[in-house]
């Protein structure tokens, strides 16, 4: 699934949710409908690196409006797995301006907002781990192909290409808080695995593919 730069940016604005609350009120929403100008909160961009590994997922923020009109305060309530994708998030909500002394900045309200990074068009074949592949290790037990729930306790997540000999390439760890040598030594065990297509299932493909590493 190789999609262009404009086609992912589409995919971005038909598949943005706003969601909002407010402390101990009913269910509201940010108040979008007094931006300064439509212009001065334009959608993030989808990374480039972001679509080049192909990789999807959903960010969750909040943030909270100035008196001035402007955001502060944005953070990620919970991530996409995706560092690049998350923060791409947050650097979408802070260019974002208010009218100012909105009554939502008077009041302190904290307003949640959920991206979600979908890619279009009909997913490509990825390519598939070779069973027994990967090397023994004492400190991971396999990989798991696919899996894109965030690194933790009982794994790494990573992602990567895959050359024309079936080795991973250009790995990248997603630690989420983890110990970098952690990440490292995941990234280390990946590079002994070894991927291939499905020969039955023709069509289009692709080089790129992700999953964790599980911890013993």
């Amino acid at each position: 699934m190789k999609i262009s730069g404009i086609a992912a940016v589409v995919a971005v604005l038909a598949a943005i949710n706003f969601v909002g609350r407010s402390g101990q009120s009913a269910p509201r929403g940010a108040p979008f409908k007094d931006l300064v100008s439509a212009a001065s909160c334009a959608q993030p961009q989808w990374p480039a690196e972001a679509r080049r590994y192909e990789i999807e997922g959903k960010t969750t923020l909040q943030f909270e409006i100035g008196q001035d009109g402007k955001v502060l305060r944005p953070a990620i309530t919970k991530g996409s797995g995706w560092r690049i994708l998350d923060q791409a998030a947050l650097a979408g909500i802070a260019q974002c301006v208010f009218k100012p002394n909105l009554d939502a900045a008077r009041d302190g309200q904290v307003f949640p907002l959920q991206y979600v990074w979908k890619l279009s068009g009909a997913p490509a074949e990825r390519p598939l781990l070779v069973a027994g592949s990967c090397q023994p290790s004492a400190r991971f037990g396999a990989f798991r192909e696919a899996d894109p729930h965030p690194s933790g306790a009982d794994g790494v997540l990573l992602r990567f290409l895959v050359n024309a000999e079936g080795a991973p390439v250009r790995i990248v760890a997603e630690p989420n808080g983890l110990p970098q040598a952690l990440a490292d030594e995941a990234v280390a065990y990946l590079q002994s695995c070894r991927f291939a297509y499905d020969g039955k299932h023709p069509g289009e493909r692709t080089d790129t593919a992700f999953g964790r590493v599980l911890l013993k």
